[in-house]
């Protein structure tokens, strides 16, 4: 009986050596459960690479666009191409005749909405005569105008005294509500064209690249007016008389666009097309605090030279 039992036993000790053994070798396995730890550091390597990957992805991307564009502090840009947009040092600041652009498209949303006319007509007065740019300072006083005319002038002219008269029509606290409503952050109508005393007190108009390359794309997408007042507003562009610097740059190209210039302030900017005007990029240069009116234009004449070699257009 002794006997039976210890080969009982015996038996049974060598089948839960067995499965102990089969476990044992089972765990070691490497497609097995994996440890906790492991499974974690795995995740957040993962994780590390990614992110790795989209940061060196959006670096390559910046600098394989316009990481060659050399640009003084008092400069900025803003770029669309692509249907992709950027900007480069984009701040406030003064806006010379940019800020008519603004105005420019007000009178449109008021024309659109049927509250003025293209046709209405003006009649001159002295007091409306300011210096600077333009032409209708040499108009005779008690001259017909259209508003046609009166915007034309202020783009083509950049007419300092068709402007004021376009800011008393609308009214300056309408075009900053206008402003704003669109979504211009940087950009502000504080005084009317040559006005000295505004001027002295240090009261000046404000816009920045990104609101101004914001605004040309909107027009250029056909989404600031209706189609008819959009395609007038790039008329009045294309028909811009100052040429030096990106038109200059850029002599086989259509552009629509609008120049600006202040004791320290040069800029331009505005749509360039293709021949058959069926594609275009935008292209916004602006400078407040340059050294020298000379090598700010032909550094932006470089830029533009240089953005305009990336387009793909046959």
């Amino acid at each position: 009986m002794i006997f039976k039992l210890q080969g009982v036993k015996l038996f049974l000790g060598l089948c839960f050596c067995i499965v102990i053994c089969l476990d044992i070798s089972g765990c070691n396995k490497s497609d097995s459960v994996p440890d906790a730890s492991n499974l974690d550091n795995s995740i957040s390597m993962q994780n590390n690479i990614d992110n790795t990957t989209n940061t060196t992805l959006s670096i390559n991307k910046k600098n394989n666009s316009w990481g060659d564009l050399h640009l003084n502090p008092s400069e900025s840009a803003y770029i669309y191409m692509n249907g992709e947009s950027d900007t480069i040092q984009s701040h406030r600041v003064r806006a010379a005749s940019m800020i008519k652009v603004y105005i420019l498209s007000y009178l449109f949303e008021k024309i659109d909405k049927g509250e003025i006319s293209l046709q209405d007509v003006y009649v001159l007065k002295p007091s409306d005569k300011v210096g600077g740019s333009g032409v209708l300072n040499g108009y005779e006083s008690g001259s017909v105008l259209s508003i046609d005319t009166i915007a034309r002038l202020m783009i083509t002219e950049s007419d300092n005294t068709a402007t004021n008269i376009l800011i008393d029509k609308l009214g300056l606290e309408n075009i900053n509500l206008y402003i704003s409503t669109q979504g211009y952050k940087d950009t502000q109508l504080n005084r009317k064209m040559m006005d000295v005393n505004a001027i002295d007190k240090g009261i000046d108009n404000y816009t920045s690249a990104q609101d101004l390359g914001n605004w040309f794309l909107k027009l250029a997408a056909g989404k600031m007016a209706s189609d008819l007042s959009n395609k007038q507003m790039i008329d009045y562009l294309v028909g811009q008389t100052d040429t030096e610097c990106i038109s200059a740059a850029l002599p086989n190209r259509i552009i629509a666009h609008k120049t600006g210039e202040l004791a320290g302030v040069y800029h331009d900017g505005g749509i360039i097309y293709n021949a058959n005007h069926n594609d275009y990029y935008i292209l916004v240069l602006l400078s407040d605090g340059y050294d020298s009116r000379t090598g700010t234009i032909e550094s932006f004449r470089s830029i533009a030279r240089q953005v305009d070699n990336k387009v793909n257009w046959k």
